[in-house]
């Protein structure tokens, strides 16, 4: 009785442990047989014996089309089969070796991004695993069980069991749904995900608690710590978080995707640039060539508050990715905008005249320094900043300097444009502002007040000072007096002496602009006769 006992304590045993193994689900199709399950599914033909013993079959030398068997892993005849790097950008490497596209990953090989490059390794199931830049990962596992003969990795061809390691950086996961012989897992030093088929993300801090975070955007993960086996069914629109206590992961809702819309659709620059004045929690901020996210050039935290600056790009066709970082460092989802970066050639450097410059009206001289990648530019001149009211337009300028003629006073704005040979065309310059002020008005002189002296008097605006001068020539090589004053008028005693006189007077503004001399104006003073008729009775006597 004893020992009837004992055998049937440890049947049980043997049947609780079987049930707890990972098992497959294996269909018997119509090509199946005894024969070819023992030779290319199974370890071997012994094995038959187990599996029919754990699926209590009433005939174990028989298998029918549409049967369900329950076979642990451990019986099923595994092989390794290699991932494949599908895309690799920049500094990418497979155990240090510089890798390209196409280039096989097998098992225990990690892969490196260095600070700009990214990569995406499908494995052999159909899933894909990107690793943005500055990380690393090692294909632990990658295995195919039951596989009939050389089929592809899915239902019909076999069962696939692989296994990621984050050893630095971050991974995203884009799993397929296909029958597994186990969860596709990613491992940390801190935590295991597993999942049979979703989207989610693992980043790993490089801190001493080395914290394990993750972010589940479709399906639903099993989050485990690896200290204390911990852990929580994380669902889609979740994170977790992972550290060295091993305290269990407790779930949290993921942020919600910023706006992007204040990121203009076209840069002209090559500093990408631009602010989200409405974020107030930290970015992470990615740049990659495809939509798909497979190439990523660019990857910062950006903290809140502050100017998104990107480097480094070409001319093409680029895409922007952010997601808000919470408290815990947990990503929330994604919000992405396409843009054009169209920055070359570059604009020349300008001369002349500088922004906010003034000059009178009429000739005015435009000068740069062409940009050496391009043989001409193009020049415009308007009344706007926006270019909406054109005053003038020169297209296919060769020389690095231009005049034109602009007889209307007032603001203006003027640009340039490199181009090419081929007649391709990079952007304008910034705007420059420029200012042309009307020639002084023509002064006028008359008696001063009570007889004594002249007044001269010119239109003048309060808040700029006078330069006057009188010279007895044209040249004013000859000052005969001179004054700074307050007032567009100037009091002046008669001079010493009848003549001839000219006078002029120019404007200093607030702003050190200094006008150019007005017209002159001839001054006849009268000469005093009356000395002559002192001396006329004289005059008379001879």
């Amino acid at each position: 009785m004893r020992r009837f006992a004992a055998l049937l304590i440890a049947c049980l045993t043997t049947e609780t442990i079987h049930a707890a193994e990972p098992t497959v689900d294996f269909v018997v199709i119509r090509s199946d047989t005894l024969i070819g399950l023992s030779n290319n599914v199974l370890v071997s033909p012994k094995a038959w014996r187990e599996v029919a013993r754990l699926n209590r079959l009433p005939d174990p030398n028989r298998i029918v089309p549409g049967q369900v068997l329950k076979i642990p892993t451990r019986l099923m005849r595994e092989k390794l089969v290699d991932a494949r790097l599908v895309s690799a950008v920049d500094d990418v490497r497979v155990n240090d070796a510089t890798a390209a596209d196409g280039a096989p990953v097998a098992e225990g090989q990690s892969v490196q991004t260095g600070p700009g490059g990214s990569a995406v390794i499908a494995l052999a199931d159909g899933s894909r695993v990107r690793l943005p830049p500055s990380s690393l990962a090692q294909v632990v596992a990658s295995r195919q069980y039951g596989d009939r003969g050389n089929a592809p990795v899915d239902a019909a061809g076999g069962w696939f069991a692989g296994t990621m390691r984050v050893l630095r950086g971050s991974v995203e996961v884009i799993a397929t749904k296909v029958l597994r012989a186990k969860p596709l897992e990613v491992v940390t030093p801190t935590a295991v995900v597993g999942v049979r088929g979703t989207n989610y993300r693992v980043s790993l801090d490089d801190g001493a608690d080395s914290r394990t975070r993750g972010e589940v955007t479709e399906g639903s993960v099993r989050f485990d710590s690896a200290r204390a086996g911990l852990g929580a069914d994380v669902p889609a629109g979740y994170g977790a978080l992972a550290d060295a206590t091993g305290a269990a992961p407790a779930p949290v809702k993921l942020l919600a995707a910023p706006d992007l819309t204040p990121v203009p659709a076209r840069f002209e620059r090559p500093l990408v640039h631009f602010t989200l004045p409405a974020e107030t929690t930290p970015l992470h901020v990615q740049v990659a060539s495809d939509a798909a996210f497979d190439k990523i050039v660019s990857d910062e935290h950006v903290p809140p508050g502050t100017d998104v600056r990107i480097a480094g790009l070409d001319d093409a066709q680029w895409y922007l990715r952010a997601r808000r970082v919470d408290t815990q460092g947990l990503e929330g989802f994604d919000a992405t905008r396409p843009f054009v970066l169209k920055a070359r050639p570059e604009p020349p450097v300008y001369r002349a005249p500088r922004s906010n410059a003034k000059q009178p009206v009429g000739t005015v001289e435009f000068a740069w320094a062409p940009n050496a990648q391009a043989q001409q530019v193009r020049l415009q001149i308007a009344e706007d900043e926006a270019f909406g009211k054109l005053v003038e337009q020169r297209d296919a300028v060769t020389t690095a300097t231009l005049k034109a003629e602009l007889k209307q006073p007032g603001v203006y704005y003027w640009r340039v444009a490199s181009v090419r040979a081929s007649g391709d065309q990079g952007p304008f310059g910034d705007p420059q502002r420029f200012e042309l002020r009307p020639f002084p008005e023509p002064p006028t002189v008359g008696p001063a007040e009570g007889g004594v002296g002249y007044r001269f008097a010119w239109s003048g605006r309060p808040q700029d000072r006078q330069q006057v001068e009188l010279a007895s020539d044209t040249e004013f090589t000859q000052i005969v007096a001179k004054a700074e004053l307050a007032a567009p008028e100037w009091l002046l005693t008669a001079p010493p002496r009848g003549g001839r006189y000219y006078f002029r007077y120019r404007s200093v503004e607030p702003d050190g602009y200094i006008s150019p001399y007005s017209a002159t104006l001839i001054v006849d003073v009268p000469r005093d006769w009356s000395i002559l008729l002192l001396l006329l009775p004289a005059l008379l006597l001879f």
